[in-house]
């Protein structure tokens, strides 16, 4: 039987008639799973277009770049980083086929925000945190930092034009090239908040629905799910072994860099002291120094493009694993409501075959005598509640059952687009990371095949002479 309400105020019939009232109605858990399933359908926005008009897909050209962090409004109090963002494409909807604009890191956020709203059946990428990324040290302003941004917000714009949805979202398009940003942020937000307010539950509501979904699980799991929840388990694993590899690599790097430095630079002081080999030594330490560079070069690439672009990694598959969250959210909404259906429904046949001959329903009747209620139309009164009752829940369990349905066929297009884009980054990024060894190398048998070449002329000519 369902845990409905019950009012403790009143008496005779205005209590009889509340309590019948708050049978007919679904318990407050019902409510909150017939609003989040009504909020949280699938069906796109009716405020603007959110594709292209050439329809979601891979066709097309779509390039961008994050590059230049820039210091703007420096002597205020409200300093940032400003970013130059460069696109080339040849979408109809894009104004220009080339765009270069500057945004600040809000911006990405403004973006990243609403794109995660207007698409819910999509893993959209994360962003690094606002003031702080945890491999980052150094100040927020200095070169390390912005320049790892970058190459992290560089990663967030690619993995948007490398999705067959959002690389055709309007506001990605706004965002690229138009030169209103503000004015689009201002109307969205507003826009956001009155919608806001006309939908979002209240405070405990939400924390009482997710320390229950936090204990909650599926009658029926679906293998392929439960299968990708593993791979990116896995995967999180393995990336985050592999992340504390490459970390040490890139100290090691960096030590080395240092090191050759400091070399290059007593060389150099050892050839004030030493006319007679002065031009050797000199020489020698220009050498050192160009290694110097090399090792630079190399950790620069190591560090801020392949260890980035893993903790990145790291953070989008947490992205596809709240997307499997949401999803498994659908079907508990579904099965709820086919709970709460089944046990209405189990409620009317009691109901209709006869008064209920257990204790609940010896106090009832004794409360219906005392107040000379008919218990025959009070029971016909309950069953036609519990009709209205099933008519409307069975038609919620029907949308809730589609709904559910088609965002597992969208779930599993966002994990092959997932597998795919996650595939062309660790190609890009290990064969940078090959090509980035290969020029340490070559620079570094370049640098030393000059030396001795200019060795072997200065002790030909000395010979000479």
């Amino acid at each position: 039987m369902p845990n409905f309400p019950r009012r403790n105020s009143g008496s005779g019939s205005s209590w009889d008639r509340d309590r019948d009232a708050a049978r007919a109605r679904p318990s407050q858990s019902l409510q909150r799973i017939l609003s989040r399933h009504m909020a949280m359908e699938y069906e796109p926005t009716a405020d603007d277009a959110n594709v292209d008009l050439a329809g979601p897909g891979l066709h097309g050209k779509l390039e961008c770049r994050v590059t230049d962090p820039q210091k703007e409004n420096e002597g205020t109090q409200n300093p940032f980083i400003s970013y130059l963002v460069t696109t080339d494409t040849d979408f109809k909807s894009f104004v220009n086929n080339h765009s270069a604009l500057r945004r600040r890191f809000t911006d990405f956020v403004f973006l990243q925000k609403h794109l995660t709203r207007e698409y819910p059946q999509c893993a959209v990428p994360p962003l690094p945190d606002k003031h702080k990324m945890e491999y980052v040290r150094g100040d927020r302003f200095g070169p390390d930092f912005t320049s790892r941004r970058a190459h992290a917000l560089n990663r967030f714009l690619n993995r948007l034009a490398l999705h067959p949805v959002l690389r055709r979202a309007a506001l990605l398009a706004q965002f690229l090239e138009s030169d209103s940003w503000n004015s689009t942020m201002r109307s969205r937000a507003a826009r956001g908040m009155s919608a806001g307010e006309a939908v979002a539950p209240g405070v405990l509501e939400t924390w009482t629905d997710s320390f229950l979904n936090a204990f909650a699980k599926a009658h029926k799991t679906d293998r392929r799910f439960v299968d990708v929840r593993e791979r990116a388990d896995k995967l999180d694993d393995d990336l985050s072994t592999v992340s504390k590899s490459v970390s040490r690599l890139a100290r090691r790097e960096s030590d080395l860099e240092g090191d050759y430095a400091d070399l290059a630079t007593q060389f150099q002081k050892l050839a004030q002291l030493e006319p007679g080999v002065q031009n050797e030594l000199t020489s020698f330490g220009s050498s050192i120094q160009s290694n110097s560079q090399a090792w630079k070069d190399l950790r620069e690439y190591t560090d801020q493009d392949y260890l980035g672009s893993l903790r990145d990694m790291e953070a989008y598959i947490a992205s596809v694993k709240a997307l499997l969250k949401t999803r498994e959210q659908k079907q508990l909404d579904f099965e709820g409501l086919s709970e709460y259906l089944t046990k209405a429904a189990s409620e009317r046949d009691h109901l209709a075959s006869g008064p209920s001959m257990g204790a609940s329903g010896f106090i009832r009747a004794k409360i219906e005598d005392v107040r000379g209620v008919d218990h025959e139309t009070a029971r016909k009164e309950r069953v036609r509640k519990l009709e209205l009752q099933i008519e409307r829940l069975q038609n919620e369990v029907e949308a809730a059952k589609k709904t559910s349905e088609a965002f597992d066929i969208e779930v599993v297009k966002e994990v092959d687009d997932f597998e795919r884009i996650k595939a062309t980054e660790f190609r890009e990024t290990l064969g940078g990371l090959a090509d980035a060894n290969c020029e340490y190398f070559r620079s570094t048998i370049d640098t030393w095949q000059k030396f001795i070449e200019q060795m072997e002329r200065e002790q030909r000519e000395s010979t000479t002479s």
